[in-house]
């Protein structure tokens, strides 16, 4: 299709002004709500040759589906017909000749040529024939018209016959029609609405005529070739997504609508009166990994990208959008709730430009316990979205069809972890699985957990991809200190998050500092107060942090909530004003001893559970809703609580954890109780996989070590007895604790290097079962990077690690070697990729594992593993090892494939032995298209 947007035009249409503006716009407007309408209209482009040119859907013609209609639009100043005079002094056809001249050659291109005049027409013979095409038909009026044009009358009679003059109603009838147009799309418009909708459509098409539809709206349009001056004149459905949303999916455009906002708002706490700055102006896109089952940890490698990082959040939507079900892993604030919501917004935005794969939805996974899934997910979407100007309650019809004809939900399912009931966790899964294994689903969707013992996601299956979200590099804690200082108004932002990151540098606490939590509460202590030291464990930074809320809301500025307190109360008399400031003074504690009950599982409202404490009791002469509403405006204000729904829940996980933990750490015996219960199941492991453990336990575990106080017991002593070499568990724990920032400073290099020992200990034990071996090596590389991977190589390279095999050969898990170095793979890629290379051509091993290994090399995209596959394919190994070498290799080169099925048959063909396998290869290569696959297949049939 040839577009006229890529023509120059033949000199500057020029540009209304005043009235002639607004009713060109409106003119436009008509077209544009065809367009919309589902109408002919293609698209639209303003102030381009003429002042309108229309692309309309047209099968007849030269330049096939497209009819292209120049438009050139005339107000008036005066009532009164149009003459032929009138149309030829306002030189309308004067300008359509010239864009005729520049068209005229253009042998693909069809058009028309339009006058289009405010008020009625003549009845003048003359203009009426013109109007209709028939303007060259006499000669008289021909040459009048050839005459005022200065053109030849050969050349203005072909012009004529593509002319058409429309007369259109008034200005004012014009906008009252358009208006009418839009109640006509979507009779639910109300008034009010239907008035909003035209404005916002009217701005949309004068932006246009201004040339500025952009450049955001640029982005979203797909023929990508036009010039940039054309797309920001140009109105397409793209543009105008939102729009048509509105008038024919009144719900789905309110909830992409309030989405979208949502999606914009930080998930973590702030610590001042204004709140954290948006998400989108803070947010440095996360990468993701893909884990195996087995090594689903937080891993302390490298975070510099490979070549199975995600990072462009469009690629991070796109990538966990691919598979039905799909698991994101994070530590504690290691960035779960922020990567979800990038996604909704994302998607949201991907929604707009009409791109159907997937629309999210974010929820929370407690919420979806109980009622069926569209139901939970209305009900959920609905509290979430209603402070976001969610116009109405979201039905469960809305998520019990498809947001369009060829999309699916994508359910984002938030802190799965939070759910305390194991049991009801697998449950939770096993429902997500079975809606996404239906033969069409309606949903897919992506879980997000801190680790979970490894029992408890068997119910995933093997398919279920697995993610990491990998932790900031240095390079990107700078950029996202830099965006985070910005939106809390630190001045010079850049060179302040150059000197924060050296704060973090001089106090040995920048690896601590590298998940988005972590970053987001120092930089809020260092906004407020950049000269002061950070703190370095993580219970310190959670003491100072929410001492900052209490400092801050304590504060007796009029905006304080003491002094709203006071407002609020004093009509009661001094007894009560005193029995507030109390209670304020007190909130800390009092959040802490209720923080205790939410942590144990609670679901008590969290005003009637303070109403109930003595140092909460309601002073005789305050009314209770009074009271009710003291103690709910104190908890909205302690900057460690958000509204949820009618209640409140804490604004982070790891918050309730804390303010559990140093409630409890109050009490020696109460402490060391808790401590030691928590303990227990992390004490041994008799040989089984240590991330069977409760790892969701193991960030509560860590507040009462380290609670940022001194602790009224000792926890050295209970964790030095983990660290011991049978203990693979027990070390698992000390090296999540240090990957935290439980376990920094001098005080705790002990317990870590006797953990690290003992896990060298136990991977080099060759009496130890392989298995444990390799799990220990693993746990070493949590608690000291280059030992773990030096470990993880020596036991790559032990070919007495696999002498004994008790499982299937076909197994995943089969062969500890290949375990071992996709798990070096995860923690440091390129030794990793050395390491499966080394196994591909090692004749020693066991030959499917050497398939594996060249497959693992394929999945990281190293250079070497079509080579490698190729060896295999030719290498004198089991048949069924080489056929599964050569069929991997035609998705990479489909000749380098058929020779070598080819080359296989005829090392097999003659012993009847293998028969079946050569029919199978030969089938193999019909599958790739070799039309000798057939041949060979009726040969081996006959015995040829």
């Amino acid at each position: 299709m040839q577009d006229p947007g890529h023509l120059p035009p033949p000199d500057d249409s020029g540009s209304a002004s005043g009235e002639g503006f607004a009713y060109q716009a409106q003119a436009t407007l008509r077209a544009v709500m065809e367009m919309l309408a589902g109408g002919e209209v293609l698209h639209v482009t303003c102030e381009h040759f003429e002042d309108v040119l229309v692309a309309r859907a047209r099968e007849a013609g030269p330049g096939g589906a497209v009819l292209w209609d120049f438009q050139q639009i005339k107000s008036r100043e005066r009532h009164g017909t149009w003459t032929l005079a009138k149309v030829l002094r306002s030189d309308a056809l004067v300008s359509l000749l010239r864009t005729h001249r520049v068209l005229k050659d253009e042998v693909d291109l069809t058009y028309v040529l339009t006058v289009g005049v405010e008020g009625p027409l003549s009845s003048d013979t003359d203009v009426r024939a013109v109007a209709q095409g028939r303007g060259g038909d006499d000669a008289e009026r021909l040459n009048k018209i050839a005459g005022h044009l200065g053109a030849d009358p050969v050349e203005t009679a072909e012009f004529l016959k593509l002319v058409r003059i429309v007369a259109l109603p008034e200005r004012y009838e014009l906008e009252r029609r358009n208006r009418d147009v839009l109640f006509e799309l979507a009779p639910h418009l109300r008034v009010g609405e239907a008035q909003a909708l035209h404005t916002e459509l009217f701005n949309r098409v004068a932006l246009a005529m201004r040339g500025r539809l952009g450049p955001r709206w640029q982005a979203l349009v797909t023929q990508l070739d036009v010039p940039e001056t054309v797309l920001r004149k140009r109105l397409t459905p793209h543009k105008l997504r939102d729009m048509a949303l509105r008038l024919t999916r009144p719900d789905l455009a309110d909830y992409v609508r309030a989405s979208r906002r949502a999606a914009q708002t930080h998930p973590y706490p702030g610590a001042g009166w204004t709140g954290m700055p948006s998400l989108s102006s803070v947010y440095v896109p996360q990468r993701l990994r893909r884990v195996t089952s087995e090594s689903g940890h937080l891993s302390s490698g490298p975070p510099d990208r490979w070549a199975g990082d995600a990072a462009d959040p469009a690629d991070v939507s796109a990538l966990l959008g691919r598979t039905p079900v799909s698991l994101v892993l994070a530590g504690p604030g290691g960035g779960k709730s922020s990567l979800l919501r990038a996604v909704q917004a994302d998607s949201a935005e991907r929604w707009l430009r009409e791109d159907h794969g997937h629309l999210g939805v974010t929820v929370p996974a407690t919420a979806l316990l109980g009622s069926p899934l569209p139901h939970a997910l209305a009900s959920a979407a609905t509290r979430q979205l209603a402070v976001f100007a969610l116009q109405q309650t979201l039905s469960h019809e809305l998520f019990h069809s498809r947001p369009a004809r060829d999309a699916c939900w994508l359910v984002l399912v938030d802190g799965l972890d939070e759910i305390t009931d194991p049991e009801l966790r697998q449950d939770l899964l096993r429902t997500l699985t079975n809606f996404a294994a239906e033969p069409d689903p309606l949903y897919r969707f992506v879980v997000a957990t801190r680790p979970l013992p490894t029992k408890e996601l068997h119910v995933l299956g093997h398919d279920v991809p697995r993610y990491q979200v990998v932790p900031f590099s240095r390079n990107e804690l700078a950029h996202a200190a830099e965006r985070i200082l910005e939106g809390l108004g630190v001045p010079d932002s850049r060179d302040a998050a150059g000197r924060f990151v050296h704060v973090l540098d001089d106090a040995y606490v920048a690896d601590f500092a590298c998940t988005p939590l972590m970053a987001t509460m120092l930089c809020q202590l260092f906004a407020a107060d950049p000269g002061q030291s950070l703190p370095g464990t993580r219970g310190a930074l959670y003491a100072k942090f929410t001492s900052l809320l209490h400092h801050r809301m304590s504060g007796r500025d009029l905006s304080g909530v003491r002094s709203q307190a006071e407002a609020a109360l004093t009509r009661f008399g001094p007894a009560a004003v005193l029995q507030a400031h109390a209670l304020l003074d007190q909130l800390p504690d009092t959040i802490d001893h209720l923080a205790v009950d939410q942590h144990n599982g609670s679901e008590a409202s969290w005003v009637r559970a303070l109403a109930a404490l003595d140092s909460a009791e309601r002073p005789r002469a305050v009314p209770e809703d009074d009271w009710n509403g003291f103690l709910a405006s104190a908890l909205a204000r302690s900057g460690l609580l958000t509204r949820s729904g009618d209640g409140f829940a804490f604004l982070h996980q790891t918050l309730r954890e804390y303010c559990a933990a140093r409630h409890i750490a109050r009490d020696a015996s109460s402490h060391a109780a808790e401590l030691d219960r928590l303990l227990d199941p992390w004490k041994e492991d008799w040989g089984t996989n240590p991330w069977g453990a409760p790892l969701d336990t193991a960030s509560y575990i860590g507040f009462l070590i380290d609670s940022g106080a001194a602790s009224p017991t000792d926890p050295a002593t209970a964790l030095q007895d983990l660290a011991v070499p049978g203990n693979i568990r027990g070390c698992l724990l000390i090296a999540t604790q240090l990957s935290l920032g439980t376990l920094l400073g001098d005080r705790w290099k002990p317990l870590v290097q006797a953990a690290a020992q003992a896990m060298a200990t136990a991977s080099e034990d060759p009496d130890g079962e392989a298995t444990p071996r390799v799990w220990a090596a693993t746990v070493l590389a949590e608690l000291d990077l280059q030992e773990g991977v030096t470990a993880l190589e020596t036991l790559v390279d032990d070919r007495l690690l696999d002498e004994e095999f008790n499982e299937d050969p076909h197994s995943p898990d089969f062969s500890d070697r290949l375990l071992a170095a996709r798990t070096l793979l995860e923690l440091h890629p390129q030794r990793g990729k050395d390491a499966c290379h080394r196994l591909v051509h090692d004749p020693y091993l066991y030959e499917s594992v050497r398939v594996r290994a060249a497959e693992a090399l394929l999945a990281v995209g190293d250079e070497r593993a079509c080579p490698a596959l190729v060896y295999l394919a030719e290498a004198d190994i089991h048949f069924d090892d080489r056929l599964d070498a050569a069929t991997r290799l035609a998705p990479l080169d489909r000749e380098v494939a058929v020779r070598a099925l080819h080359k296989l048959i005829e090392d097999y063909r003659g012993d009847p032995d293998w028969l079946d396998w050569c029919k199978t290869a030969a089938q193999a290569l019909t599958d790739l298209g070799d039309p000798r696959g057939r041949q060979i297949t009726g040969e081996l049939s006959t015995g040829l």
